[in-house]
């Protein structure tokens, strides 16, 4: 069995197959309520939404085959779920079978509340300083979309399905652990190989069946793994450290996410003062809206990722220079480059002089100008971590079992980097360098 292969079962008539770079193939049953709803909910218009919703923003700018959308990895994590629900009801079935539904459904829309542009990068676009917001606005879109509720017809075990993607304290924590718990879950799980391979390169890739077939409920219905292969989610966390540092945190990466941030902020301001901006319906809300509440559903289903590009291309085309300038950099890849922030306690003054050169160059530093930093993605697994079940049957966290994971969480904790982003004449005015 290849690196990244979960363990096939037999198939059988009433199975429906699709193909997949990390599974190889995905099996969902008619048979099984929970399958059953998932293929149901699959040709719903939020779901195939997905389609039009970056997995990886603007990675595809780094790296260029890294184009794919939240669609498959959506089904991607419902596939898994179902498989290790599975593997958990040899030995907890009862737990699993009050839940197996429910799970499978929240599973397949856990990222439904994602908008463009780039999912992750949209909400640092639209709601500056306000935090990540895509799972109540999931919430808000299972609650009130009709064709959603029609298909499960089920109040009660859509119900749950929020409550797992809210992590609920009413519920057994094993049933949201499996989605959203630290450590390894099925959405990490999954995406840290889907965005391996079609970023082409090796990073991400981990031996899933080794660990999913370790994995347990203790007692206290948390989600552990067994001390045997602790090997195998070592393995998961190094390359899950290694796609942050090499792939979702590369410098390039941050500097477009700046870049994309300073448009939509150009585009609001310019709204803000009364200067005609091209902006559909769904533009003037978004660029109105101060929290995603603000928005109706209505807006969110229609913010994709063609939706914004198109308003990137009349905007390239704008009277105001700097959002034409911004616009035409995002379009056509002519990106702000990076200088390095050696010492921290130097960033002001680095800073000062880059505003004093941008200004001789012509340029606005308000938004030719941007301060990028890598975060530690290891914090929240630091204070809760995974449990580990030890041979003796002790439950320990995995902090406390694996000696090498606490070496990593030192480092990824110290080693933050900080750079400016800027126009490359910018850059090559400070006398940097590649």
């Amino acid at each position: 069995m290849s690196i990244g292969q979960i363990k096939q079962y037999p198939e059988t008539e009433s199975d429906k197959v699709f193909a997949d770079i990390t599974q190889h193939t995905l099996r969902f049953s008619m048979d099984v309520q929970g399958e059953r709803l998932i293929l149901a909910l699959l040709d719903d218009p939020w779901v195939q939404r997905l389609r039009d919703i970056s997995q990886t923003a603007n990675t595809k700018l780094v790296y260029i085959f890294a184009e794919h959308s939240r669609f498959g990895h959506s089904l991607g994590v419902a596939s898994m779920a179902c498989r290790l629900m599975d593997k958990l009801a040899k030995h907890h079935r009862d737990d699993v079978e009050e839940y197996r539904s429910a799970i499978s459904v929240a599973a397949l829309l856990h990222d439904i509340g994602h908008v463009a542009p780039g999912s992750h990068a949209a909400q640092r676009a639209w709601f500056p300083d306000k935090g990540d917001s895509h799972e109540e606005i999931a919430t808000r879109i299972i609650k009130n979309a009709t064709s959603i509720r029609e298909k499960v017809n089920d109040e009660t075990l859509l119900d749950t399905a929020i409550k797992i993607l809210l992590e609920d304290p009413s519920l057994p924590p094993w049933t949201w652990e499996m989605i959203s718990g630290s450590g390894w879950n099925v959405d990490r799980g999954n995406w840290c190989i889907v965005d391996s391979i079609l970023a082409g390169v090796m990073y991400g890739q981990y031996n899933i069946s080794a660990l999913t077939d370790s994995l347990t409920i203790t007692k206290d219905k948390h989600i552990a793994i067994r001390e045997n292969r602790l090997d195998a989610l070592m393995h998961f966390t190094l390359s899950r450290q290694a796609m942050y540092r090499m792939v979702y945190q590369h410098r390039v990466l941050l500097a477009c996410d700046a870049l994309t941030v300073n448009t939509v902020k150009r585009a609001r301001e310019l709204i803000k003062n009364g200067t005609p901006v091209f902006a559909d319906e769904v533009m003037q809300a978004a660029l109105a809206a101060e929290n995603s509440s603000d928005l109706k559903l209505e807006d969110i289903f229609w913010m994709r990722e063609s939706w914004f590009k198109y308003h990137l291309s009349k905007w390239s085309t704008s009277d105001d220079k700097i959002l034409a300038d911004l616009s035409d950099r995002l379009l056509n890849r002519r990106l702000f480059k990076t200088v390095r922030i050696q010492r921290y306690d130097d960033k002001n003054e680095l800073k000062e002089s880059a505003k004093k050169i941008l200004q001789k160059l012509g340029y606005d530093p308000e938004y030719y100008l941007a301060e990028i930093h890598t975060v530690d993605v290891n914090a929240s697994d630091a204070v809760q971590s995974i449990l580990v079940q030890k041979d003796d049957g002790r439950i320990l966290p995995f902090t406390k079992s694996e000696h090498l994971y606490d070496s990593m969480l030192l480092e990824s904790k110290t080693a933050i980097n900080y750079w400016l982003a800027m126009p490359e004449e910018a850059k090559a005015e400070m006398g940097r360098g590649r």
